[in-house]
């Protein structure tokens, strides 16, 4: 798990100073830009780390993926399959990155398109985009030669759901939430 991390951290490390040349976030309102730079910088990081693979020419990709598809190489399509083998055959650090880690990643997802953009602030939007990203990242993973699994799918869902109403609690509780969105 701490290998993830530090990976994570110095993908953001690389990217922070792009971010700033790019946004010039200090003639901005300075702490809407500091929670933008911290979500995009977040989700950059996660797309980096979830999209590692073996990139090829894109007929190669579309070929190997037909492959997998076909052979059934390194996919799973059972719901809670993957899942239970991790409860089944507890190791604390297998589970960690796999459970844990695969909801708590997009904790930040949920929360942060409602809390910057007031057009996500709906049941529906925080839905919508908490199921959009895991299936992007998952659908790319079949092309780059990573495991796809309907169950990664199913833990970075509830990830993002559970930041989504984290959100939507807060909100109720206070309207300084409201400062950030746009």
């Amino acid at each position: 798990m701490l290998h993830y991390v530090f990976r994570f951290s110095v993908i953001i490390l690389i990217l922070l100073p792009f971010y700033l040349l790019l946004r010039r976030p200090w003639k901005r309102d300075r702490k809407r830009e500091c929670v933008l730079c911290i979500f995009i910088l977040f989700t950059l990081a996660l797309l980096a780390l979830a999209l590692e693979g073996t990139w090829q020419f894109p007929a190669q990709m579309v070929r190997d993926a037909k492959w997998r598809l076909s052979s059934g190489y390194a996919i799973n399509l059972i719901p809670f399959h993957t899942i239970k083998s991790f409860f089944r055959h507890f190791i604390p650090g297998v589970f960690m990155v796999n459970i844990v880690g695969n909801i708590v990643m997009f904790l930040p997802w949920g929360f942060g398109l409602p809390l910057l953009w007031k057009k996500r602030q709906s049941v529906f939007s925080i839905v919508l985009f908490s199921a959009l990203l895991p299936l992007f990242i998952e659908t790319t993973q079949l092309f780059i030669g990573r495991s796809v699994d309907v169950d990664d799918l199913i833990l970075n869902f509830a990830g993002g759901m559970i930041g989504g109403l984290g959100y939507l609690l807060i909100r109720r509780r206070t309207d300084k939430i409201n400062d950030y969105s746009l």
